[in-house]
């Protein structure tokens, strides 16, 4: 059974509305049964039967009513759940490429202000390795340019 028609607002709501109908006139009918049970049980004794026995026979029977009963307010009540769940998930759905804009945005101010630090950070600690080296080499002496030259450089010192 195809229902794929039913997901716009206005089809659902049709759909559901038809069957709440027909829940409530469900449980109008279950409603009168449950009447009849109880008037046709309770009324009926039995020869030998002590006080109140007809009325415990009598709920035996409405017992099975009341299911019925509740089962169709169940019914009726998810329907309506139904309903504002749709209405709720359209809404969602709706603002969802607004949010994400909103997240990437803030993601990348977020990544912006992290680039910005690094590089002040690495600004800093270049500077004060090269004020440093600038400390304690002697004049003309160059950085070394590769780690095969430090090694060098510590083997010559």
């Amino acid at each position: 059974m195809d229902l794929s028609h039913l997901m716009s607002p206005e089809a659902l709501g049709a759909f559901t509305q038809k069957r709440r109908a027909s829940h409530g006139s469900d449980r109008e009918v279950y409603d009168d049964l449950l009447a009849a049970i109880r008037a046709v049980y309770r009324a009926e004794h039995i020869p030998g039967d002590r006080l109140g026995a007809a009325g415990r026979r009598s709920r035996k029977m409405e017992k099975h009513a009341k299911r019925l009963i509740r089962g169709a307010q169940m019914q009726y009540e998810a329907l309506e759940r139904l309903q504002v769940a749709h209405a709720n998930h359209l809404a969602t759905v709706a603002a969802l490429p607004e949010q994400r804009q909103a997240k990437a945005l803030a993601r990348a101010q977020r990544n912006a202000a992290l680039g910005d630090f690094a590089s002040k950070s690495l600004h800093k600690t270049a500077h004060a390795l090269t004020s440093k080296d600038e400390e304690t080499e002697t004049p003309g002496e160059g950085v070394p340019g590769s780690l095969y030259d430090l090694d060098k450089k510590r083997a010559a010192s």
